[in-house]
């Protein structure tokens, strides 16, 4: 079986060789198909990622994974109706499964159909409360609302359930920085981020959005760093490694 640790960005073309060497012997290995696959969506071939996707989820459909990676390429090719299929083909298996509930939400969100989009981010915390990306996205979606004070409460419940302390309101949110951002202040939003990050150093998002600050400011090497950082922090990051990519062009 291919070994996930060769799936960095700098050992991309040798993991290649040995998923590709490996399925000219055992082609119907749906573990290294879906690690292939992987390898081609960090790579930004996204076609070619779906082609193995969907070969892995064909000959074991119920594995929920190989489908919602099969759904993240097709976004990424703009694909967004087969997208949302895909994603609904993992609640046929398991209708409690939270993430496709998310990332349901998360097309309709870019769609900006924000009512079928809070009932999926609604959904996916029915079924697991501590889930930090929906309740994030909920708190976007206040904010897209004008609804700041309702945004912050949820941005604050993120970083105190992933993070298991209370944080103070003076400090509280992922998204301060983002409501500095949005508003032109993008100074006041990487020092905002730089000092949650010196609070709670381990926490992807901040490191994202940090990293998306960066680079309005045209400091691409700092901004590459924390994209970077956030990959460590949670390898199936895919936004954050979409970002690097885009980015390191």
């Amino acid at each position: 079986m291919l070994n996930e640790n060769l799936i960095d960005e700098n050992l991309l073309e040798r993991a290649l060789q040995v998923a590709t060497n490996h399925l000219k012997d055992t082609p119907f290995d749906h573990e290294v198909l879906f690690q292939l696959g992987n390898i081609y969506f960090v790579r930004g071939e996204y076609e070619e990622a779906f082609k193995n996707y969907q070969k892995a989820s064909n000959l074991l459909p119920q594995v929920a994974c190989y489908a919602i990676n099969q759904g993240h390429a097709l976004r990424m090719l703009g694909e967004l109706e087969q997208a949302t299929t895909v994603y609904q083909s993992v609640l046929h298996f398991n209708p409690r499964y939270a993430d496709a509930h998310f990332y349901i939400g998360l097309i309709y969100f870019e769609n900006r159909d924000f009512d079928h989009a809070f009932s999926c981010f609604s959904q996916a915390l029915l079924i697991n409360p501590r889930y930090a990306a929906p309740r994030y996205y909920l708190g976007k979606l206040h904010q897209e609302m004008g609804e700041f004070r309702q945004a912050m409460n949820e941005f604050r419940r993120v970083i105190e359930e992933c993070l298991g302390k209370n944080i103070h309101e003076i400090s509280i949110t992922v998204n301060c920085g983002l409501i500095f951002s949005d508003a032109g202040l993008l100074e006041e939003s990487e020092k905002y981020y730089r000092k949650l990050l010196k609070e709670h150093p381990d926490f992807a998002d901040l490191h994202l959005q940090l990293g998306l600050v960066l680079k309005k400011l045209n400091k691409v090497d700092e901004a590459l760093d924390e994209f970077h950082f956030a990959i460590k922090l949670n390898p199936q990051y895919m936004e954050a490694r979409r970002k690097y990519w885009e980015s390191a062009r």
